[in-house]
């Protein structure tokens, strides 16, 4: 491939924007879905909560499978047949009429498709691409992944309130088709040297002296052995917990406090929006100034988000809550990948990342069904949010203590005989 005045990898990047914009859109928007959904299947919230606790599970379990799989055959094919299973499980979904239905199209399938279209095989390709400037482009790319919950969560609800939730999945899936199968098939590439080129478009020895990095590539075996694997693996646990607490139980937690269903929604997209400006400028702040405590202090702003939303009476305060608070809801992926990157190596983050990621969804998985549980046990969601408030401060902790310079793990001594 030649090369053009614009590094490739910024293509490849904002290609990987827009993947990431739709596939984690699409998963915010089952809040909205909640309520007309239950309700037209005669089902209660927490047999709901758990097939979304269910799919956000899969979801990090596939993970790790998708990195060993983008490192084999590549992230063309990987994203190209995910996008295919996406769509059709969000189509059946729509056509769902049971719970076991739900678990299959929603829980099982769709997990499949949003793994091999989500941050970590978007993430795992442009720390490749990138080392000077890795903190900038997976900064941007979770700000795209906000700007999906921005404008889909209140797209979905629109759609849902006009149209209905079914036709809305179908809709959904159509659009899901349009928009990524031509950027997977047209412009992925894998990694810089495929065409000829080297990481930030530098010559090599310039790519080299802008990474902290000692080692290009790190065994899943010695990284697991290493404090790092899993002081970023608990940090992350609160983000998904915290996380999926909010995308599936949000709106409804609103509403039940007498907000409209589209002020909860546009609230939540506010929310979305202001982390878009976030998550960009702390990755640029994270190449200059370091990522342990940009991630530190992500976790702590969420956690003060979480407590004043759930006590917000008025759309004012949600209103500023929602902008203030959105700069805390971005930037934990981006941050988590890039450091991988950093102390890992660039080539391990497939593998590593994802495999961290599952804990991410584990967390995730634990905070949507313990969000319904607690509703229909408590009859609120207090409980749930007080929960949150404390991992998040737990996990800014945890960020504040990584060491960065990863030691491999010294080799067992060789007994003569």
């Amino acid at each position: 491939m030649a090369r053009g005045r614009l590094f490739y990898g910024w293509w490849v990047a904002l290609a990987f924007c827009l993947i990431v914009f739709l596939s984690t859109g699409l998963r915010f928007t089952v809040g909205p879905f909640l309520k007309p959904l239950v309700g037209d299947l005669g089902l209660d919230r927490g047999s709901f909560s758990l097939v979304v606790s269910l799919s956000l599970f899969l979801y990090g379990a596939f993970m790790p499978v998708v990195g060993r799989l983008v490192d084999r055959f590549g992230s063309r094919l990987v994203v190209t047949v995910g996008t295919l299973v996406l769509a059709s499980s969000l189509a059946a979904t729509g056509r769902a009429a049971t719970l076991w239905e739900l678990y299959l199209f929603y829980g099982i399938l769709a997990a499949v498709g949003f793994a091999a279209t989500g941050h970590v095989v978007a993430s795992a390709i442009l720390v490749r691409w990138f080392v000077r400037r890795r903190g900038t482009v997976v900064g941007v790319l979770s700000g795209a992944s906000m700007a999906g919950m921005t404008l889909l969560v209140p797209i979905a609800m629109w759609l849902i309130l006009t149209l209905g939730w079914r036709t809305t999945y179908l809709l959904l899936a159509a659009f899901t088709l349009v928009l990524v199968l031509p950027l997977s098939l047209w412009v992925l590439r894998d990694d810089p040297e495929a065409i000829g080129e080297h990481p930030d478009g530098l010559p090599p020895e310039s790519a080299r002296s802008g990474s902290s990095a000692p080692v290009e590539k790190t065994a899943v075996s010695e990284a697991i052995h290493a404090p790092p694997f899993w002081q970023l693996s608990g940090g992350l646990f609160t983000c998904g917990f915290s996380m999926s607490l909010l995308s599936a139980h949000g709106v409804p937690m609103l509403t039940d406090h007498g907000f409209h269903p589209m002020t909860a929604s546009w609230a939540l997209g506010l929310l979305g929006g202001t982390s878009i400006a976030g998550a960009s400028a702390l990755g640029l702040i994270s190449d200059r100034l370091g990522r342990k405590p940009v991630l530190a202090g992500i976790y702590f702003l969420r956690a003060l988000a979480f407590s004043v939303l759930f006590l917000a009476q008025d759309s004012l305060t949600l209103v500023v809550v929602a902008i203030i608070g959105g700069f805390g809801m971005g930037g934990s992926l981006a941050m988590t990948a890039a450091l991988s990157g950093d102390i890992f190596g660039r080539f391990s983050v497939g593998s590593i990342f994802g495999l961290i990621f599952l804990v991410h969804q584990a967390g995730a998985a634990l905070g949507s069904w313990l969000g319904g549980s607690l509703f229909d046990l408590t009859g609120g969601y207090g409980a749930a949010f007080a929960v949150a408030c404390g991992l998040l401060l737990l996990g800014s902790l945890l960020s504040l203590t990584i060491d960065e310079r990863f030691k491999r793990p010294a080799p067992e001594p060789v007994l003569a005989g």
